[in-house]
Order: structure tokens, then sequence, then C-alpha cells
């Protein structure tokens, strides 16, 4: 434990040019000064920041971080290894992945403790939730991409129309819609690897040859292509931000409708998307009494997933859950992002939510340092 009144947070993120050298600063600020108040430190460091004492197999035991003061900004300093390490990097590369895995694994085998782990691929965590039979009826079908026969597989069985995302995290990025037509034909419209929005029509004779290309070496997930849009042609989806409060107890921090750019597929902020207040986006389209039975549906259902995850792959803190609500009202659980933004709220003016957000992450890091203590002192 540091010299600290209570301890130190250390956020690991993904290095990105400009000075700090990561995204997300305003939520890393205000963690910071929520921390202070709190009695712990919070500082930001990128996993090539850790360095060992001496040689390839040894502990960390320095790291070059960056810690923010109000009116003084952010600080490159050094810093002990934290108390508690809060994963936050969004990897863009194996490189990365490999980074952040190593960085992880030699901090925690040195006692630093893991605020929270993270889920695996799109695939599992679909299979996972599928053995429980109250969530499987709002599960799309999905299958793992395997090349031509399993694009000719969900073609058989999803029909003409299919929707195909990256397996690992990707905030709308690398997606495609696909639809066989009358002539032969495979229309395309998705997002490519740097989010550019692309539309074409090739010959089907073409398709397997061009879906292997598109995908790479990257893992794909295939669904059937659900209308998750609103009654102007928007995609949409519902934003459930779940988190462990200063108890160690799941709460929902808030709700909010995501709304994509016209000619896209997906709903995702990062590709150019904005929020609304969940309620009234959604009794625009189905009216008052059905939209707000769809929240409580979706309430209902953000208050089962944590406990069933946390039993299949281990303690988290906390999960960005992505709802879909077809043309007819009907919810559909589209996925469950265990390194969720909280942007959503500050777009939707939702200020209790957006304080809450950055609010939870500090006060379960002082929990867990809290209850390490009480044990160290029984």
């Amino acid at each position: 434990m540091s010299s600290n009144k209570i301890g130190t947070l250390g956020v690991m993120v993904c290095r990105k040019p400009g000075f700090p050298p990561f995204g997300e600063k305003e939520f890393l600020r205000e963690l910071s000064s929520k921390a202070k108040e709190l009695g712990m430190q919070v500082f930001v460091f990128c996993p090539d920041d850790a360095s060992p004492a001496s040689g390839v197999e040894s502990s960390i035991d320095r790291i070059q971080g960056y810690h923010f003061n109000p009116g003084e900004g952010w600080s490159f300093r050094t810093f002990p290894p934290p108390d508690v390490i809060y994963d936050r990097c969004l990897h863009r590369n194996g490189e990365e992945t490999a980074a952040a895995g190593e960085c992880l694994n030699r901090m925690l085998q040195q006692g630093v403790r893991l605020w929270s782990r993270g889920l695996p691929g799109k695939q599992k965590v679909h299979q996972l939730l599928k053995r429980s039979s109250a969530l499987r009826p709002y599960l799309p079908a999905t299958l793992s991409y395997a090349g031509a026969e399993s694009l000719s597989r969900a073609l058989l069985a999803f029909g003409s129309r299919l929707f195909m995302k990256p397996s690992g995290g990707s905030q709308g990025r690398h997606t495609l819609y696909l639809a066989l037509t009358d002539q032969q034909r495979v229309r395309l419209q998705g997002r490519d690897r740097s989010n550019r929005i692309f539309q074409q029509t090739i010959p089907a004779q073409e398709m397997n040859e061009w879906v292997r290309r598109f995908t790479g070496r990257r893992r794909f997930i295939i669904q059937p292509y659900l209308e998750l849009r609103n009654r102007n042609g928007d995609p949409f989806d519902i934003r459930s931000l779940v988190q462990k409060n200063d108890r160690g107890r799941w709460s929902i921090t808030g709700i909010a409708a995501r709304q994509g750019v016209s000619q896209g597929l997906t709903s995702n902020l990062h590709g150019g998307g904005t929020a609304f207040p969940a309620l009234p986006y959604l009794t625009t389209d189905f009216g008052e009494e059905k939209a707000m039975k769809i929240i409580q549906n979706i309430r209902d259902l953000s208050a089962q997933l944590p406990s069933l995850l946390e039993e299949g792959f281990g303690r988290l803190g906390e999960l960005g859950i992505d709802f879909g609500v077809d043309t007819k009202g009907r919810v559909w659980i589209l996925e469950v992002n265990s390194k969720p933004g909280r942007r959503a709220f500050t777009l939707t003016g939702d200020g209790h939510a957006a304080r809450l957000s950055v609010e939870h992450p500090i006060q379960y890091a002082r929990y867990l340092l809290l209850r390490q203590l009480r044990r160290v002192n029984t």
C-alpha cells in the first residue's frame, strides 16, 4: 500500500499522439479530481512507461506517468506501482494487446490489484448468455466467420441479409452489411478499418473473396441483419451503463439513446453519432406507454446481465450494454463492453448520470482498497 491516505489508482491507456498521449482526457481529469476528494491519487500511464527493476523477468518498480492538478494541468512524473490498476486500453492492434497484457501480468504477479477483468470476444460472451433461458430470446443468432463455407451457412440460416462485425471491440469500425439481390449481385455497406463509410455492389461470384479481404486476419461474427432504425431511417441503439458503486454492488448509472449518421449502420459516437434521452426518443416512434415498457425491459435485462457475466468471466467493475430496438419494439442484446465510454450522458444533458459515471470507478477502487485494509487489520 502506498503512503497516500488510502491508495493510488493507476489508469493504463493506449498511447496516442499529442500531450498528454492518450484519449478520454476529460474523463481522466474528472476521475483525478474525484479521487483527491476521497483520499486517493490517480495517475495515467501507457504500458511501455512501466519499467522493470533489472532484467526482462523482474517486477516493475517504477512507472513514468501523468498526474493532473487543477490549475496546473497534466505533469509527467515517476510513480511506484499503483495499489489498483484500471485498464482503459482500447487496443488497435496485436502489438498493443500484447504490451498491455504483459504489463498487467507483471503487476498482478507483484500484488497490484486489478480493478476489473475484461470480457473475451463477442462469440464467447454470446455463448455464455445463451445458456440463460431468460436471456436467450433477446440474443440475435450468431455464427463465427471462418471463410466461404461459414458465409454460405449464414446466408442459408439467416436469409439474404447479414451483418458482420469483429469479435473484439471495434467502436463501430470494420463492420459490414451484406445483402444478396435478385440480380445475382451483392450489396455491401459498412465502415472500413479507418471508420470510413463505404457502399458498393459487386457480382455474387466475387462475394467470398471480397469478404475474405475485408476481414483480413481479424476474427468476425455473423448475425442476421436487424432493422434497428427509427422512423426517419437513422440507425440507433440504447446504451445502458451499469457500474459497481461504493459498496461494491451493481447499479444502473444511466440509459441513453445513441443515434448514428443516416447513411451508416451503427450508432457508435466514434462514428459521428449523437445521443438523446432514451424515453423521449423511444416515445417518438412507439408512444409513451410502449416506450416505458421498452425502458423497463432494458432495465430488467441490465440488472440480470452483470452477475451472469461475472460467473463466467470473473469479477467486473463496469459494463456498457448496447440494446437494439427493432421496428416492432422488440428488444435485442447487441453487445456488452467491459471498457465502456460515458460521453453519451454528457450529450444528453443527463448531469446526474454523467457525474455518477465518473464517481463510480473511483468509489469502487476505494471500496476494494478499504476491504483489503480491513482484511489486513483483522
